[in-house]
């Protein structure tokens, strides 16, 4: 009995059999495509460098976009993702270029912010956060888990030496290099600065060169 008359024979069960296998196969290709675009919270948390809290509250307010499966579940998508990373600086966590330092910077002086983001993120050698009080400083430091940290001692909504006591006794700040600036240099405010417990102070203004001297070596200054 040839091929074609088994079959007949047997209802033409094993050609039905292919053919839906393969339109099964087909129907998965765009299924799989579809889940290769998109990651979990978890996944773009550990991307980021952050809680997946912080993901889920940036996906609610439109920053992230993606799905939302039955159950709340958030898909983020991934070139939302790319393109929220490239937006603000941010580069991947240390888990994929752990030779490269963490640095949160607290300033409240948006030029001053950014001349220092662009300075330390262009020379490829440092992951960067930024800050613009204490408040967000207490957040990102437990979100971004820095190596150092560069502080304006003179934000409006905590003084200065407070804060970098603070840091310095708090478990995930005790052993981060804070680097403290200030536009107010009289011996009297640095000793108590460094008293409190930065590595580092220095004076504005202060050049870009200054910034990444001080943040390369271990050094005192």
């Amino acid at each position: 009995m040839d091929a074609k008359a088994k079959s007949r024979r047997q209802g033409g069960h094993v050609p039905k059999l292919d053919s839906e296998k393969r339109r099964a196969a087909r129907s998965a290709e765009p299924v799989a495509e579809r889940a290769a675009q998109h990651v979990s919270t978890l996944e773009a948390a550990r991307i980021l460098g952050v809680s997946t809290f912080s993901v889920q509250r940036w996906f609610d307010e439109g920053l992230l976009s993606g799905a939302r499966l039955p159950g709340g579940k958030r898909r983020i998508a991934a070139e939302s993702l790319r393109r929220f990373m490239a937006e603000h600086g941010i580069l991947p966590a240390r888990a994929e270029a752990p030779d490269r330092m963490r640095v949160l910077l607290v300033e409240d002086d948006a030029r001053l912010l950014a001349v220092m983001k662009d300075a330390l993120t262009d020379t490829g050698e440092f992951f960067v956060h930024t800050a613009t009080g204490g408040m967000d400083a207490g957040l990102a430091l437990a979100e971004f888990s820095p190596d150092a940290v560069v502080l304006d001692v003179m934000l409006e909504d905590v003084p200065g030496s407070a804060l970098v006591r603070r840091l310095r006794q708090s478990p995930l700040g005790h052993s981060v290099r804070i680097v403290a600036i200030s536009g107010r240099a009289e011996p009297e405010d640095i000793s108590e600065i460094k008293a409190a417990g930065a590595d580092v102070f220095l004076a504005k203004p202060f050049e870009p060169r200054d910034l990444l001297r001080v943040l390369r070596p271990r050094v005192r200054a």
